[in-house]
């Protein structure tokens, strides 16, 4: 077997591992399905004469070569599966040329191709003139526990990239950051619930209230439907999921239920106001830079604790901006307690960086399309690198179901990137 049907098979083996955090065990901080990818993972990379490390479940790594340390940081871990699916998420079903199923494309896919592409290069002779490291997190999802614990006890690559984001090459990420919003909830609410995580767009949003002759009056004098669940009444939306980094290819069910719900309660009208619009006009942030692109707002998901609405909120910023900003503008704008509970740095590179220029050839030779690099919401592993970029999978105007139902990659669009990490690594890693 070829390596790059060799790599299609094992992506197809990985996929079928269900590794969306769970509660945690012996030996498996984020979940069984999660240390049951890594162990199957490293035990590849063992089988092809890697010599692997496994970091408690929390990181793993396969490394080749000996000299100066370059980095290629992928995550094993996916978000949850939502809803929506035409496909099992974990089938890796192949349908006219395309393998289903939740992380095809964030993340196992791009790793299988940029390792496999490793791989071949050694068959044809090419010996490291670096020690390639490839470092697979378990928490790139949900908080980033996996490379607080890498940075502790590991050595950190001084340069590297990640597969994990946008061809050609990404040398800009905004600051990420999240915030909690504690909202009181009205008396007659049971429950307030949408959405899975802060950094995808929401599908689905519902709220239950006590059945009582006063509310079905309020909500029939505001026109709101509703539907009878026994001694609860329910009002609820759908949307469309997408990735918390780009709120414009989703719809969010949680935005349109406050929409719904706002000719009748002032809290919901005024969180409509706020979250109406993803360019964060709605908390008067709406800002842009040239080197990183516009702010977005995203009210990812809300669960209820008692009396109160916990709510999530995503917010991508700019270079010229801080996370304090948004922290100040959120404060501002509700009257709710605000909590900054997770954030990233902005990233940048300048384009005319030795690493950049030699993925951007790679990219080049590959597509023969001249190119230049771009900047992205997302965030990637670059950033914890003293230098690093995102490096594909998504290729310009193409396939970007990352978060989303139904996600995919293309068999042509593996064999492509598969075909610029192989550029890529051999003109950084290798040599004959």
């Amino acid at each position: 077997m070829d390596r790059i049907s060799e790599a299609k098979e094992f992506l197809k083996k990985i996929v079928a591992i269900n590794s969306v955090e769970s509660a945690p065990t012996d030996g498996a901080p984020f979940g069984r399905g999660v240390a049951e990818c890594l162990a199957v993972t490293l035990q590849k990379m063992r089988s092809l004469s890697f010599r692997t490390v496994d970091g408690e479940g929390y990181y793993g790594y396969g490394e080749i070569g000996e000299g100066e340390l370059f980095g290629v940081l992928t995550h094993l871990d996916v978000v949850p599966v939502g809803e929506g699916w035409s496909h099992d998420p974990f089938g890796a079903e192949t349908e006219d040329g395309k393998i289903y199923g939740r992380g095809t494309m964030d993340d196992k896919g791009p790793f299988c191709a940029a390792f496999f592409a490793a791989v071949k290069l050694l068959d044809e002779g090419y010996k490291p003139i670096k020690r390639l490291r490839f470092i697979v997190g378990c928490d790139e999802e949900s908080g980033w526990k996996c490379m607080d614990r890498y940075a502790e006890r590991e050595e950190m690559p001084q340069k590297g990239f990640s597969p994990d984001g946008d061809f050609p090459v990404i040398n800009s990420e905004k600051g990420i950051v999240y915030h909690t919003v504690k909202i009181p909830l009205p008396s007659d609410v049971i429950s307030l619930t949408a959405g899975e995580r802060a950094n995808m767009v929401p599908a689905s949003a519902k709220i239950l209230f006590t059945k009582n002759g006063s509310l079905i009056d309020r909500l029939d004098k505001a026109k709101i439907p509703y539907t009878n669940e026994g001694k609860r009444i329910a009002v609820s939306e759908k949307g469309k999921a997408s990735h918390g980094s780009h709120p414009e290819q989703g719809e969010n069910a949680l935005v349109k239920l406050f929409r719904t719900l706002s000719p009748a309660f002032e809290g919901f009208k005024l969180l409509y106001d706020a979250f109406a619009s993803f360019d964060g006009s709605g908390i008067g942030l709406k800002v842009f830079d040239e080197k990183s692109g516009a702010l977005t707002v995203n009210p990812g998901c809300v669960v209820t604790e008692g009396r109160t609405a916990v709510l999530s909120v995503d917010v991508r910023y700019p270079h010229c901006i801080s996370k304090e900003d948004v922290t100040v503008a959120l404060k501002k704008t509700l009257p709710y307690e605000v909590e900054e509970v997770f954030y990233h740095l902005p990233l940048y590179v300048p384009e005319d960086n030795e690493l950049v220029q030699k993925l951007l050839f790679a990219y080049e030779k590959v597509t023969g399309e001249k190119a230049r690099p771009v900047a992205i919401g997302g965030g990637t592993y670059a950033r914890v690198l003293p230098l690093g970029v995102a490096f594909g999978p998504c290729f310009p105007g193409g396939n970007n179901g990352m978060h989303c139902a139904d996600e995919y990659i293309s068999t042509e669009d593996f064999e492509k990137m598969f075909a610029i990490y192989y550029e890529a690594l051999k003109e950084l890693c290798f040599a004959k």
